[in-house]
């Protein structure tokens, strides 16, 4: 009796973990995708984008440098696929809080800063994402100045 009822605990339990490790990978690559789709919105890739999406991808998701780097070249091979940002955008306001919603906002904000440049279709798409993310624009502009100072 005991064995059975370890036995279920430990598949249920395992099963469960599964699933929660999905939904952070899902989650991982939605955002990355957002990042990549921000770092090509100018049409000029930086190597200090580049960098930034991977650090940016290291703090938010805690992730080991590795990781980050492995997300971040799945999302560059993906992100011709991405035909709407909206699905991005529904899988992400699923799974986030509005607290994280605006950090992710604000990591947008990190990337468009990395060549301390601010070109117009840079910020047009983060606000276009923020948008989706279903931000207030005083939360939009809030994040935006916290990292353009």
């Amino acid at each position: 009796m005991l064995d059975a009822i370890r036995t279920f605990l430990r598949e249920n339990f395992t099963i469960e973990a599964e699933e929660k490790k999905d939904a952070e990978d899902v989650i991982h690559l939605s955002a990355a995708l957002l990042f990549v789709e921000v770092m090509y919105a100018d049409h000029e890739v930086d190597e200090r984008e580049r960098d930034v999406v991977k650090n940016v991808l290291q703090q938010t998701f805690l992730l080991q440098p590795a990781e980050a780097e492995a997300i971040l070249k799945k999302s560059e091979q993906q992100a011709s696929k991405v035909i709407s940002l909206h699905e991005l955008a529904s899988t992400l306001n699923r799974h986030l809080s509005i607290a994280e919603k605006i950090t992710l906002v604000e990591q947008i904000w990190k990337i468009i800063m990395a060549d301390n440049e601010i070109d117009r279709y840079e910020e047009h798409l983060a606000r276009k994402i923020a948008n989706l993310l279903y931000l207030r624009h005083s939360e939009y502009i809030q994040a935006k100045l916290r990292v353009v100072k």
